[in-house]
Formats: structure tokens, sequence, C-alpha cells
């Protein structure tokens, strides 16, 4: 298992341990800390972050739940590795949640949110050229989102949440045959469809845009 050191010298608030816990392990699995195969020992976890076994259980129990880490007889916990089966359902799933998002985004779409949306973008590019993959990484799940909020729709937004679809985002990202650089700029296409205040345009836009993706990182 990978090193797992808490940046804070007091360890882990003690506030929602559970939650704290399972998103360290997301981070250190979108980072490549942790890959597909490896282990994770509750007790060893628990020491590192010097907190009891228990939240860390209730973490793993969480994630095992969620698709990102399985269980196997005699071995404990480890990092689900992501077959083309789990993409294929992941950006198809994507596909329609998304859609729909730009389709109720577009006829409510303001100049200061379609200059939002291309700022993300931008920042996104600017971390791209940096080398900095996971940030611009969360730059491209924050576009989306923003897009989500966009829609007025807070079942989509409770949906989106908790299926996690960000974490899986940003987990598949490194699977993708093309360049940050060009996702970014693939973005401004969705930015001009939802700015035409078309339903059906912007709809069309972020599917093409999602069965995209979805061909790129399963055929990587």
């Amino acid at each position: 298992m990978a090193n797992l050191e808490y940046e804070s010298p007091n360890g882990i608030n003690k506030t929602v341990l559970s939650d704290q816990v399972k998103q360290y392990i997301l981070d250190a699995i979108e980072r490549g800390e942790l890959q597909p195969g490896e282990r994770l020992v509750e007790s060893q976890l628990a020491r590192q972050l010097r907190i009891s076994q228990a939240p860390v259980r209730e973490a793993i129990r969480d994630l095992v739940s969620s698709g990102f880490l399985e269980r196997e007889p005699h071995k404990g916990a480890m990092v689900r590795l992501l077959t083309d089966k789990d993409m294929q359902e992941i950006y198809s799933v994507r596909a329609v949640l998304d859609a729909l998002a730009a389709e109720q985004a577009a006829p409510k779409v303001t100049e200061e949110d379609l200059q939002a949306l291309r700022n993300t973008v931008e920042k996104m590019l600017q971390m791209a050229k940096v080398g900095d993959y996971l940030a611009a990484a969360r730059y491209d799940w924050q576009f989306h989102i923003q897009i989500v909020a966009l829609s007025g729709n807070s079942l989509l937004r409770r949906i989106y949440d908790n299926l996690q679809l960000g974490q899986y985002i940003l987990i598949t990202m490194r699977r993708s045959s093309i360049s940050l650089e060009q996702l970014a700029a693939r973005h401004q296409a969705v930015i001009e469809a939802l700015a035409t205040r078309d339903p059906v345009i912007a709809k069309r836009a972020m599917l093409q845009h999602i069965v995209e993706l979805q061909k790129e990182r399963v055929e990587v």
C-alpha cells in the first residue's frame, strides 16, 4: 500500500471522520498513489491518520458499496480496477445526465453564466499547460457541475452527488487518449451551444462531447 500521510500535524479533524477518510482514500486513488489491486489495511491506515479503526472501516465499507474498492475472501479490501464495462456504464449514465443538464440550462443561461464557464475552461487549460493533471481534471469536473447547477434541477444535482460521478471522472481521466488541452478546447463547443439558448442544440452538443469521451476512454 502507498504511504499515506495526512498533511495536518494534528491529524484528521474529528468531525465526520469516515467521510474524511473516504475522501482521503479517493484522493490517493486519483493521484495514482493507490493503484488497482493494492490492499488497504484498516489498522495501518488508522495508525497513519491517528484515528480509531471504526471510521476507517466505515469509509472502506462505503467505498466498496460505491464501487471504488472491492473485497476478496481472506484478502480484505483493495482498489478496484475499472473495466471497459465499468467505463461504458459510467459514461452511458453521464451521457443521459449531462445532456439533460445542458438541455435544461440552455434557456436560463446568462452572459455572466457563459463567462463563468469560459473562465473555468481557461483555468483548466492553464493547469494542463503547466502539467498539473489533477487540478486540470478538477476544473473539468467543475465545468460540468456548473452546467448541472445552471439547469436549476436540484434532483439532478443530488443524483450527481450520490453517484460520485466526479470521483469516477477524475480517476478515469488517466485513460483518455486525448490531451487535457484538447479536452479543454472541446468544452468551447458546449459553451457555444449553450449560448444559442436552444435546448435541442445544447443537448446535442453535450451528448456528442460525452459520447466522444466514452469512446476514447474505453478504447485506449
